[in-house]
């Protein structure tokens, strides 16, 4: 019963799912926060260095998206999330060896080659693992959970290394990388899935290619309409602690408490809100997320004639504002893209799906960084307007959908015993 209120597929090996997913993201969440001062403090590093070694390894990525979207519709996506997470948690160990540029960008290219083969064939084998109507509480509770783990990374980098000092940061490596075997093993072990295609989905499969999704027009207005939403939402962990110190000069503990709170609301209404807004269509409810993001990004420009008496407490509130926005369109977008993706190259559909936050991710740096040097008030006018497009595209898009990624089946799903039988 819990289960079922949590919105876990009754599909075998779902709950281990859940559980590699937490230690998957456990691992993210050690690494991230800390990557640039890693290199710096360990491998003596500038960081100007770094930061075009790490970028130099991103792009990379960019091809690595169209190849695993053909190899999840040929192999399936638990094979290719098992190799994602192995050559993580070998670049990982990589990095405990790094003292100099072409090393670090070997293994950078390693660590993000195998991030986005993750990304490109996660949402298919979720996909595998679940039923239709199931897929907007399902998404959300693996966000729920992935945010958890990353959260609980945080936390736990911060004691290594503020009790260890430098021993702390190769324990942080070290523990990654373990992180990424462990999942990489239990997702081999405890998750067996059993791919659900005729002979005609898998034929089509194979004679498919991506002339097929670029044909596909509705499909890339959502693709486009989720690059808009995806800049919004890199804009807040970009732009926030540059925005509160240098242009609205509160302390940066603000910041941190700021980002905490956002990530625990977005983790508890992941699940909430899409169990209260199965009625609604995926589309109004992603319409609905683009205007939150916009009333945050405007809370954000009113901050700058705030009085200093006020500013820390309209920050944080303005904050988490934003965090209803992320937690309505996380699951609902995911499980909107798998349901308008035909089955047989629901692989290919989803990892150009992936091209939206590859885009974003490249964009961001540059788009806030520019944009705020010309104003501090630029990047969150232009986020602003992000959304509200984003909002439009989605509405204009509705029509040319398929009805069932429109509508959020209300079907219960069969029990696995019923359909085993079947």
């Amino acid at each position: 019963m819990l289960a079922q209120q949590l919105g876990i597929p009754r599909r075998k090996g779902t709950k281990s799912f859940l559980l590699i997913l937490l230690i998957d993201a456990l691992g993210t969440g050690l690494f991230a926060p800390f990557s640039l001062l890693y290199f710096h403090v360990i491998a003596a590093l500038p960081l100007t260095e770094v930061g075009v070694a790490l970028s130099i390894a991103t792009v990379f990525t960019f091809p690595v998206i169209p190849l695993t979207g053909t190899l999840v519709d040929r192999f399936g996506a638990r094979r290719l999330v098992i190799g994602a997470q192995l050559l993580q948690g070998v670049g990982f160990l990589g990095y405990l060896l790094v003292r100099d540029m072409p090393l670090l960008i070997i293994m950078a290219i390693l660590v993000n080659v195998g991030q986005r083969i993750f990304w490109s064939a996660y949402f298919s084998l979720v996909s595998e693992l679940s039923e239709g109507g199931e897929r907007d509480r399902w998404f959300g509770l693996l966000g729920a959970a992935q945010i958890t783990g990353i959260g609980i990374g945080n936390a736990l980098t911060g004691v290594l290394i503020g009790t260890l000092g430098t021993p702390g940061y190769y324990s942080v490596v070290a523990i990654d990388a373990l992180s990424f075997f462990v999942a990489a093993l239990m997702l081999y072990f405890l998750v067996p899935v059993e791919r659900r295609e005729d002979s005609t989905e898998h034929k089509n499969a194979q004679q498919g290619s991506y002339r097929m999704v670029l044909r596909d027009r509705p499909f890339l207005g959502l693709i486009v309409t989720n690059a808009a939403f995806a800049l919004c939402f890199c804009l807040i962990g970009l732009g926030l602690p540059v925005y509160a110190t240098d242009a609205l000069h509160i302390p940066i503990w603000v910041v941190g408490v700021a980002l905490g709170l956002n990530t625990a609301l977005i983790a508890f209404l992941q699940t909430f809100l899409i169990r209260h807004l199965r009625a609604m269509r995926r589309t109004r409810i992603l319409i609905l997320a683009g205007l939150i993001l916009a009333l945050w990004s405007l809370l954000y420009i009113l901050a700058l004639p705030m009085p200093q008496t006020i500013i820390i407490p309209y920050i944080i509130i303005a904050t988490c504002t934003q965090a209803f926005g992320e937690a309505l369109h996380a699951p609902t977008s995911n499980a909107l893209a798998t349901e308008a993706s035909p089955l047989a190259l629901r692989g290919r559909y989803l990892a150009v799906f992936q091209f939206s936050w590859a885009l974003a991710l490249f964009v961001a740096p540059t788009m806030f960084t520019v944009s705020f040097s010309l104003n501090p008030a630029l990047p969150w006018a232009i986020g602003t307007v992000l959304a509200l497009l984003a909002s439009l595209g989605t509405f204009l898009l509705e029509p040319h959908l398929p009805r069932e990624a429109i509508h959020i089946s209300t079907v219960a799903p069969q029990p696995e015993e019923q359909r085993q039988a079947g």
